[in-house]
């Protein structure tokens, strides 16, 4: 089955073509590893995830090249205040991040290249582009590139060209958005700062220019997909294009794909509002991050996500209704699976990842597939840990268990009933069922399970 995708470059869905038949080169912009990561970081790595799984559940290789930002202006501010070195700082971090990559269930990259790997690769880019006429140095060591010498600035975002300034720099590697100027290939050293040997003296890379050289080195002049945040549009992926293509003479991505940002509490997350949230945080509140994916999973990863407290605490409940569904169906189910209406489902289910990553739709299917009540169990259970090879919840890999608090609520409530006392029996449920949690009477005893409200299939 065809894949379409949404192109920020060409403002719309087009069917994806490789470069090579059965291969997809992908390059996703990775960290800046000065601190832990936040939710936005989350959603991100998350929605590239689905985007690979997507492709490798379609047939195809996948190779996944993911950057690690280890020099940058806010490495610098963060090493200096802490007295340490910038690789320090580095080394402390990738931990991090990477166990938040485990904990989301997120396919390792086939590479995490570091910026201070590469300064040689680095280096023969900014020469290359100075060569050419793209950029120039001054007197202090610093090389930048002239926006106004690409033609086709500004075709990723569509800011207009015309509002370079002459002479207009920009010297730190973050900056407003508002206005074209010519950026930093390469920063002249400044006391406090890492450096290397240049032909233009001691020195640093621009942010910009790492992505450029590092796509190129491991995945070609041309590549597949680029993916980002959408914060990253411009000037970042604006700049890697003008780089990349007046270096190498040739078109730099064929496919840009840009996810929605997250807001928390209908604000921008930032530490100034004191909404802004690590993802390490998640856990510390109790909530396994399997039940933050899956509230990734019902928003359209092009839209805009507002996180609450209050609708993470509905995720852990849906994920983990599943978990004790395919639990029951392995266990219990004995019906002979209908292989006809499994591959209805299945197709109903490709067709929405397929339409531009449509996972909020195949999760409609997915819940379709939990409340058929003529499909057998068997055929429900093959389903549904297919569709997890996507969805990547881990379904059927962990067993719920029931909170020890729970427990004695449980025995304590059957005592009760066994001496007739329904009443304080009747009190004790509630108060399980207020802890999530709801106790069904069986023939033999009783049974305690994790209290889910439905979900919606419309």
């Amino acid at each position: 089955m065809d894949i379409y995708l949404y192109n920020t470059l060409t403002r719309k869905i087009e069917e994806f073509k490789p470069i090579k038949p059965g291969f997809m080169g992908m390059y996703t912009c990775g960290p800046t590893v000065y601190g832990p990561g936040h939710l936005g970081h989350a959603r991100s790595y998350v929605n590239f995830d689905l985007l690979k799984r997507m492709f490798l559940y379609n047939g195809y290789k996948v190779k996944h090249i993911l950057n690690i930002t280890d020099v940058h202006d806010d490495m610098i501010k963060g090493a200096n205040k802490e007295e340490i070195t910038v690789q320090e700082l580095a080394d402390r971090y990738i931990p991090f991040f990477k166990k938040d990559l485990t904990d989301l269930n997120i396919i390792p990259a086939d590479a995490y290249p570091r910026v201070t790997e590469h300064i040689p690769e680095i280096i023969n880019m900014v020469k290359t582009l100075v060569d050419k006429g793209y950029g120039y140095a001054e007197k202090n060591g610093s090389v930048y590139y002239d926006v106004s010498r690409f033609k086709n600035y500004g075709k990723l975002s569509g800011i207009k060209r015309s509002e370079v300034k002459t002479g207009t720099r920009v010297k730190t590697d973050k900056y407003e958005r508002a206005g074209v100027a010519d950026f930093a290939l390469w920063k002249g050293w400044k006391k406090g700062e890492p450096y290397w040997q240049s032909p233009w003296g001691k020195g640093r890379p621009g942010w910009h220019i790492e992505c450029s050289v590092m796509a190129n080195k491991y995945l070609g002049k041309t590549i597949d997909l680029h993916a980002g945040a959408m914060d990253l549009k411009f000037p970042h992926h604006e700049n890697e294009i003008a780089q990349s293509e007046a270096a190498n003479g040739r078109k730099f991505v064929n496919y840009w794909f840009h996810t929605g940002l997250l807001d928390v509490e209908g604000q921008k997350m930032s530490k100034s509002l004191g909404n802004y949230i690590e993802i390490c945080e998640v856990k510390e509140k109790g909530f396994d991050p399997m039940a933050l994916r899956y509230l990734f999973l019902t928003a359209h990863y092009r839209s805009k996500l507002n996180f609450t407290w209050e609708s993470l605490k509905s995720a852990p409940r849906a994920w983990q209704k599943l978990q004790l569904l395919v639990n029951d169906w392995r266990e219990f189910g004995n019906k002979k699976r209908d292989l006809r209406k499994e591959r209805t489902y299945q197709k109903d289910f490709l067709k929405a990842i397929n339409n531009d990553l449509g996972v909020p739709q195949a999760l409609v299917v997915l819940w379709q597939v939990v409340k058929d009540q003529q499909l057998a169990e068997k055929s429900k259970l093959a389903l549904v840990l297919d569709f997890d090879q996507i969805l990547g919840l881990k379904l059927g890999q962990k067993k719920i268990e029931i909170p020890k608090k729970i427990t004695i609520l449980a025995k304590k409530r059957e005592r009760l009933r066994e001496k007739g006392d329904f009443k304080q029996a009747d009190e004790i449920r509630r108060q399980i069922e207020k802890l999530g949690f709801i106790v069904k009477d069986e023939i033999r005893g009783y049974k305690v399970e994790l209290l889910v409200v439905d979900e919606k299939t419309d």
